[in-house]
C-alpha cells in the first residue's frame, strides 16, 4: 500500500512545491515525528510554520493512529499548546479516526480542519482519494486546493446539537413479536432480538449484507400523532469532509422506500443512516420485508459508495 499511496502523491507534492511549501515524506513516522511536526519542530523544518499534514496508517475503533514501530497515539497524546497556530489541513487516512475528528480538532489546537475517515475502507477506496482522476468524491487534491493553496478562513467546529439521535433508541420490539419471524423468513435475514429493536442481517447481491434495525415508535408529526409505525434504521457510517452532498442525495429521487438522514453519535460526528418509516396496522408482513430489503440495498449501496467494503 505505501507503494500506492507514494505513486499516486508525486503530484500533490509537486503542487504544494510550485506554490512554495517544503514538502517531508516520511515513511516511517512514530508519534514523537508527529508531535514534532504539528508542532513546527520535526527535522528538515526546523522554524517553518506547518500548514499540513497527510498522516496514512492502521487506525484503532477508539480513533487512535498507529505509528510506525507499532504505537498508537490518541488524541490526548498531543499537548494542544504546542501546536503550532499556522497548522491549517490535517488528512488523518486511517480506519475510524475520522469518527473522532472533534477530539482531533481540540487535540491539534481547535484550529486545524481535520479530514479522515470515519470507518474501515478498503486499500484500493484509500488510494482512490489519492487519485486525481477519480471522480464524484473529495480528494486528497480537492483538499489541498481548498485549504493550502487560499487563505480562506478554516471553517468552525460542526456543531450537531440540533441533530435527533437515532430512532431506534425509541423504539420497542415487542410489538413486532409475531411479524419478525415471517419478514426474516422472507428476507433469509438472520436475527436477534433486543429490548428496544430487532437486528436483521439481510443477504445482498454479490455476496453482501447490511444489518437492518426494525422497531415499533409512536408518530410525532402531523396527521400521525401516536399512530403506531414500523421504523427502520441501517447504519452506513460517520459523515466527513470526504463525503459530498452528491453522494449522500444519489439516487434519492428515484421512487422507493426510505430517505437518507443524519443522527448524532457519541463522539460528535453526525452518523449517516437510512430510515423508513409506515404504519404498522394494515401493513403485511411482505410490505415489512419490502421496505427492510430495499432500506438494505440503500444504505449498503451508499456505504460501498464512501468506504468501498462491506461492514454494515
Amino acid at each position: 500500500m505505501l507503494a500506492e499511496e507514494l505513486a499516486q502523491i508525486d503530484d500533490d507534492i509537486e503542487t504544494l512545491r510550485a506554490a512554495g511549501y517544503t514538502v517531508i515524506v516520511d515513511t516511517q513516522a512514530t508519534g514523537d515525528d508527529l508531535r514534532e511536526a504539528v508542532a513546527g519542530t520535526g527535522a528538515g523544518v526546523e522554524e517553518l510554520v506547518p500548514a499540513g499534514i497527510y498522516w496514512s496508517s492502521h487506525g484503532g475503533a477508539d480513533g487512535s493512529l498507529e505509528c510506525c514501530d507499532g504505537a498508537m497515539i490518541s488524541p490526548d497524546g498531543i499537548d494542544p499548546s504546542t501546536v503550532s497556530a499556522g497548522l491549517r489541513l490535517v488528512v488523518l487516512g486511517a480506519c475510524y479516526v475520522g469518527a473522532y475528528a472533534p477530539a482531533w480538532r481540540t487535540a491539534l489546537g481547535g484550529h486545524p480542519l481535520i479530514a479522515g475517515w470515519g470507518r474501515p475502507v478498503t486499500i484500493e477506496r484509500a488510494v482512490q482519494f489519492l487519485d486525481a482522476e477519480r471522480k464524484n468524491d473529495i480528494g486528497l487534491d480537492d483538499l489541498i486546493e481548498r485549504w493550502l493553496l487560499t487563505d480562506d478562513p478554516i471553517p468552525a467546529p460542526v456543531v450537531t446539537t440540533g441533530l435527533s439521535p437515532a430512532a431506534v433508541t425509541g423504539g420497542r420490539s415487542s410489538p413486532l413479536k409475531r411479524r419478525i419471524p415471517t419478514i426474516a423468513a422472507q428476507l433469509g435475514a438472520e436475527w436477534e432480538e433486543y429490548d428496544t429493536h430487532y437486528e436483521l442481517t439481510v443477504p445482498l447481491p454479490e455476496d453482501r449484507s447490511h444489518l437492518v434495525r426494525i422497531f415499533a415508535v409512536e408518530g410525532a408529526e402531523p396527521f400521525i400523532e401516536g399512530v403506531q409505525l414500523c421504523g427502520m434504521e441501517a447504519e452506513v457510517g460517520p459523515l466527513s469532509m470526504l463525503i459530498t452532498p452528491e453522494q449522500l442525495l444519489a439516487g434519492a429521487a428515484r421512487p422507493g422506500y426510505g430517505r437518507i438522514a443524519l443522527v448524532s453519535a457519541d463522539t460528535g460526528v453526525p452518523q449517516v443512516v437510512a430510515q423508513s418509516f409506515t404504519p404498522l396496522a394494515g401493513a403485511s408482513s411482505q410490505q415489512l420485508a419490502a421496505h427492510c430489503y430495499h432500506l438494505a440495498v440503500s444504505a449498503d449501496t451508499l456505504e460501498h459508495r464512501i468506504f468501498g467494503g462491506d461492514d454494515g
